[in-house]
């Protein structure tokens, strides 16, 4: 029995000490990205602009527990009527998060932990893109400059910005396989990443999607031009289906049923992109940092900076590429090309491409125009890990790696902590002031139409007849659905739900489909009876868009499994 124990420990450590040889760096550079997110490890939780993030996980779960997979109509929000923030809100974060509080985390830590990982997934993927081009210390290189960006934390410390904070960690994944697909033998292991990145980063962030694409299509018909090799747009435009089919459960809806809802609050007030723009000062040299919000003019009580490091070693990097360009003109493109979407989203960012704004309506969502610093943080990052292969002797290149690496934690570090703990259970944070406060959050956003104005007043906890006399007995709810038993004592009457009407509600009367109707002024589900006893049921169901769109997501998700054995036995 000693002879199994021990040679099950000797073979345990020896694979042990294989993996973490082969993934040297990879540890090295976590251990190197710890002070970025030690300030979220501690206990508590901490305050934040989007504060509702422990909110929409609270809901998602009560989904889960409900039965209603993919989460689209949360019961809580609306003041209580419930709307479907799930199916327009990019979902990709918090299900991760739903299987930390299954396992028994609470609410708190996963969004924590998702915080956590999003940071260092961003660095990870930072270095695998960078390494291919700039080799392992290059990627590290890369890697680090783009997790201590300032606006990087920004996004984390300060905003809470859970969905753009992990739209900033699929961009490098998704460039990464883009270039791997194009100038590689084929592989189906790449066919599959990119597939799962580019999933990935449909439901992470709609506005970082939009805005990123243009770049990243320049950035594929850039190596399509180089290796002229056209087979690959076969894999790309299959993988890229495998993609957006995996993500379909969420992209069809968000696309074909936006005009149920509202959505002219995310453009107007203080969220019209006018007021948001960064100027040269805040985004290059200025080193404010504050937890406030984002004002009209240069005022701000927050920090947009790309980071001083970051942009001169990239125009030092572009310079470098400049002077090499005939020993090496593609790697020294390929800088040039990532500096010039670093500056053309800088402009963009700026009140000067105004006129661009105004000639696209659908970058107005964007809302914030200074979110475009995620992307010139990505893309200055990027080049930096080319400052790694100048051609000096070893000894000046592991000084420069030295003073670069420690030089941008050193010069950074300070803005990534947390304003200040906040001790709060989830009892305390789901009730009173607060869980006002949570349920009528972005009340506008994504209101059905049905509804014109807001509701004002938290919805009744029981049906209401607005017409006639009669009882509610029997009443219970899920998180899209509702029943009870309706004694009505006049010759006619007419309930109210405390249900808004949308597009897919199925309403019955005795078990037979009745017509939906509802009040004008907050889209409230009305239903006539007649005299008697009646069985009353209404749920926020199917409609043939969101049917279409789970069964692409769970045909893609039975192939991308397919693919996956099929990629392993012929490894």
């Amino acid at each position: 029995m000693m002879n199994i124990i021990s040679s099950f420990i000797v073979r345990l450590f020896s694979t042990l000490g294989k993996l973490i040889k082969l993934f040297r760096i990879e540890i090295l550079l976590i251990f190197l990205l710890i002070p970025a997110v030690s300030s979220l490890l501690q206990p508590g939780y901490f305050s934040m602009h989007d504060d509702l993030q422990v909110f929409r996980l609270f809901e998602l779960d009560k989904c889960f527990k409900d039965g209603q997979i993919p989460c689209r109509w949360i019961p809580d929000g609306g003041f209580g009527y419930g709307y479907p923030l799930m199916q327009f809100y990019p979902p990709m974060p918090y299900y991760p998060m739903e299987l930390l509080v299954i396992l028994g985390l609470g609410f708190f830590w996963p969004v924590k932990i998702m915080f956590v990982l999003s940071f260092l997934l961003s660095g990870i993927g930072m270095y695998y893109l960078a390494k291919e081009f700039f080799g392992k210390w290059g990627g590290v290189l890369s890697a680090l400059f783009y997790v201590y960006a300032p606006y990087h934390s920004v996004d984390v410390y300060v905003r809470g910005a859970q969905n753009e904070s992990w739209g900033m960690v699929w961009f490098p994944f998704v460039l990464l396989f883009i270039y791997k697909l194009i100038t590689y033998k084929f592989s189906w292991k790449y066919f599959i990443l990119f597939a799962i990145s580019l999933a990935g980063q449909l439901t992470s962030h709609n506005v970082m999607t939009m805005v990123f694409a243009p770049s990243a299509i320049i950035w594929t018909l850039f190596w399509l031009g180089k290796t002229k090799n056209i087979k690959s747009i076969k894999s790309l435009i299959l993988s890229g289906l495998l993609g957006i089919g995996l993500s379909a459960f969420f992209l069809m809806p968000v696309i074909l049923e936006q005009k149920y809802v509202h959505v002219d609050s995310m453009t107007s007030g203080y969220f019209n992109y006018m007021a948001h723009y960064a100027d040269l000062n805040q985004i290059f040299i200025s080193r404010y940092w504050g937890y406030g919000g984002s004002t009209w003019g240069p005022d701000d009580r927050m920090s947009f900076s790309v980071g001083q490091l970051q942009w001169i070693a990239a125009i030092i990097a572009s310079a470098i590429a400049l002077l090499r360009f005939k020993k090496n003109k593609t790697v020294s493109l390929t800088i040039l090309m990532s500096v010039a979407f670093g500056f053309a989203y800088a402009f963009l960012a700026h009140s000067k491409s105004l006129p661009i704004w105004e000639r696209l309506p659908l970058l107005q969502y964007a809302q914030f125009p200074w979110r475009l610093v995620a992307l010139i943080v990505f893309y200055f990052s990027f080049v930096v890990g080319y400052l790694s292969t100048i051609p000096f002797s070893k000894i000046w290149k592991n000084i420069i790696f030295v003073i670069l690496s420690i030089g941008v934690v050193a010069w950074n570090v300070q803005f990534f902590h947390i304003e200040r703990p906040v001790r709060v259970s989830i009892e305390e944070k789901m009730q009173g002031k607060q869980w006002v406060l949570q349920v009528t959050g972005g009340i506008f956003d994504y209101l059905p139409r049905s509804a014109i104005l807001p509701p004002g007043d938290p919805a009744f906890s029981l049906p209401q007849y607005i017409i006639g006399q009669g009882g509610i007995q029997h009443f219970t709810s899920g998180t899209n659905w509702m029943k009870f038993t309706a004694i009505v004592s006049s010759d006619n009457s007419k309930v109210m739900l405390p249900l808004f009407n949308f597009p897919g509600i199925v309403t019955k009367v005795d078990g037979q489909k009745v017509a939906n109707t509802y009040d004008p002024d907050l889209g409230r589900v009305t239903i006539d009876l007649e005299k008697g006893e009646h069985q009353i049921f209404a749920k926020i169901g199917y409609t043939p868009i969101r049917f279409i769109s789970d069964v692409l997501t769970l045909t893609s998700l039975l192939i991308l499994i397919k693919l996956v054995q099929y990629a392993r036995y012929h490894h």
